[in-house]
C-alpha cells in the first residue's frame, strides 16, 4: 500500500478585497480538502497579517521560504492552499521558486499543488498565474485610485502606526502628545534646533508611538507634515483640508516648512587654522580645535559639548600664538644646529609618504569637524554620530601612530637657511607647507589655563618639546 503524500498547508489573508476569506476560514478548507485528496497535513505555514503576495513577486514572505525550506528537505510532498493566488500573485517569476524546488526534490509537478478545488497541474498553475498577476495589479490600481479619491476628500491615511497626536482613527486629539508637538514647533521657531528638542525629550522620557527613543529624524518628519495643520497631503502633496482637528496654524506650517528646509552647503573656505591638531588643552589633554567667535576674532579652543570631550576651561588667541610659533620654528630652521641635528636624526626613509600622512590627518580632522556641526544643528542622531566619530577617530590614530614612527627631517630640503628668507616663504607657501613644518620639528604643543585675566599673549602658558 502506498504512503500517502504528506502536505505543507499554506494561508495567507489578502489585506486589499473586502470579503477575502480570513484565515481561520482557509484553514478549515484546507483541512477538510486533505481528507478528500487523501493527503497528510504535516506542517501548517500562516503568514503574518499584512503580508503581500504581490510586492517583490512575493519572495519576500517569511513562511513561503519556509515553505521552499521543506520542500527541498524533502519533509514534504505537496502544499495545500485555499486558492492558487494565496501561494502568488507574482506571476511565472513569483510561481518560478515553487515549481523548481519540488523539481530539485525530485516530486511530479502535476501533483505538487493543490487547492481546495484539487489538484492544480503545471500547465494550470502557469495559466493562473497571468490571471493572478493581472488581477493583482488592477487590484493595486485600484487601491491607489481610492487613496487619491480620499485624500481630495480629506480623509485621514490610516495605515500602519498611530499618528503621534491623535487616536489611531484620528477622530479625536491625544492632549498630551498634542501639547508636546506645538511646544516642539514654538521652540523650533524661536531659534531651537531640533536636536536639543530631541534631547530633552529623551531626557525627559517622553514616549514615542513605538516606544522607541525619539530621533531627529522623526521629530522632522512630525514638524514639516502638513497633517499638524490640518492639511491632507498625497505623495507629499497637499490636496486638501483634512477632516480632523489640526494642532497648529497654517501659517505656523509654512514657517516650519521654511526653518527645517535643508541649508545649502556652504562653500568651503580655505584652511586658516595651521596649528589645529596639533595642540592638547594642559587641564584635560584634550585636542584643541579651531573656534572663530563673534566679529571674526579666530581663537583655539578646548571646546566642550557633544562629541567634543573637551573641558571648556582653555582657550588662546590664535593670531598671537601663530606669530609666535612661525617665529619659533624659523629660528630653528636658520640655526645650523639644529638643523645638523635634525639630520643626524634623519634614517634615510624616503619622504614621499610625509605629506600624503599630514594630509590624511588633516582630512581626517575636517571630516571630524563637519561631523560635529552635523551633530549639533541636528542633521543626525547620537547614536550615528558616535559610530562615525569612532571610525573617524581610529582612523587618526592610525595616521598619528604613522606620523610618529618618521622623523619628517626631509622637510630640509625645501625650505632655505636664512631667518628673513624662512619668514618669507612662510606666508607665501600657505598653511599646508607651515603645518609641515611644526610636524617636523615639535611635538604637540600643550597649552596650560591662562594666568591672569589680562588678554596679552603669554607664551609662559606654552609648553614646547622640540623633536631635535
Amino acid at each position: 500500500m502506498a504512503a500517502r503524500r504528506r502536505a505543507a498547508l499554506y494561508a495567507r489573508q489578502s489585506i486589499t478585497r473586502e470579503g477575502s476569506a480570513s484565515l481561520d476560514v482557509q484553514i478549515e478548507a484546507c483541512r477538510d480538502a486533505a481528507k478528500r485528496l487523501k493527503v497528510d497535513v504535516v506542517v501548517e505555514l500562516v503568514e503574518p497579517p499584512s503580508t503581500s503576495g504581490y510586492r517583490n513577486r512575493g519572495r519576500s514572505r517569511p513562511k513561503f521560504g519556509e515553505l521552499l525550506e521543506l520542500i527541498r528537505a524533502g519533509e514534504v510532498d505537496c502544499v495545500l492552499a485555499y486558492k492558487t493566488d494565496r501561494l502568488s500573485r507574482g506571476g511565472g517569476p513569483g510561481w518560478a521558486p515553487l515549481v523548481d524546488a519540488f523539481e530539485a526534490a525530485g516530486r511530479d509537478p502535476d501533483k505538487a499543488v493543490a487547492t481546495t478545488d484539487g489538484w492544480v497541474s503545471e500547465f494550470e498553475i502557469g495559466i493562473r498565474s497571468a490571471m493572478d498577476r493581472e488581477e493583482s495589479k488592477k487590484t493595486s490600481d485600484r487601491m491607489l485610485a481610492v487613496r487619491a479619491r480620499e485624500a481630495r476628500e480629506g480623509k485621514p491615511r490610516i495605515a500602519g502606526r498611530r499618528a503621534y497626536g491623535w487616536n489611531y482613527e484620528m477622530t479625536e486629539l491625544i492632549p498630551e502628545e498634542a501639547a508636546r508637538i506645538l511646544e516642539a514647533a514654538e521652540r523650533v521657531l524661536t531659534g531651537e534646533s531640533v536636536w536639543s528638542i530631541c534631547t530633552d525629550w529623551n531626557t525627559q522620557g517622553v514616549a514615542t508611538v513605538t516606544g522607541r527613543p525619539w530621533t531627529v529624524t522623526t521629530i522632522m518628519s512630525i514638524l514639516t507634515s502638513g497633517r499638524i495643520a490640518g492639511l491632507r497631503e498625497h505623495k507629499g502633496v497637499v490636496v486638501a483640508k483634512g477632516k480632523w482637528e489640526p494642532i497648529i496654524t497654517e501659517e505656523q506650517h509654512q514657517a516650519l516648512i521654511v526653518a527645517l528646509a535643508p541649508k545649502r552647503a556652504k562653500p568651503r573656505k580655505g584652511r586658516t587654522y595651521p596649528l589645529t591638531s596639533l595642540m592638547r588643552c594642559g587641564l584635560c589633554g584634550g585636542r584643541m580645535r579651531s573656534l572663530q567667535r563673534e566679529g571674526g576674532r579666530r581663537t583655539y579652543a578646548c571646546r566642550k559639548g557633544p562629541g567634543l570631550d573637551g573641558c571648556g576651561r582653555v582657550s588662546i588667541r590664535a593670531p598671537q600664538l601663530e606669530e609666535y610659533v612661525r617665529d619659533l620654528i624659523c629660528g630653528m630652521l636658520a640655526d645650523p644646529v639644529t638643523r645638523a641635528a635634525m639630520a643626524r636624526l634623519d634614517k634615510g626613509d624616503e619622504d614621499e609618504g610625509d605629506g600624503s600622512l599630514l594630509e590624511s590627518l588633516r582630512e581626517i580632522d575636517e571630516r571630524r569637524q563637519r561631523l560635529i556641526d552635523l551633530y549639533t544643528d541636528g542633521d543626525i542622531d547620537r547614536a550615528s554620530f558616535r559610530t562615525r566619530k569612532d571610525r573617524i577617530d581610529d582612523e587618526a590614530r592610525e595616521v598619528e601612530a604613522q606620523i610618529a614612527s618618521r622623523t619628517g627631517t626631509r622637510v630640509l630640503a625645501e625650505v632655505p637657511g636664512t631667518y628673513e628668507e624662512l619668514v618669507a616663504a612662510w606666508e607665501e607657501r600657505g598653511i599646508d607647507f607651515q603645518r609641515r613644518l611644526i610636524e617636523a620639528l615639535l611635538h604637540p604643543i600643550i597649552v596650560n589655563p591662562a594666568r591672569s585675566r589680562k588678554r596679552a599673549f603669554d607664551p609662559g602658558r606654552l609648553e614646547i618639546v622640540p623633536k631635535a
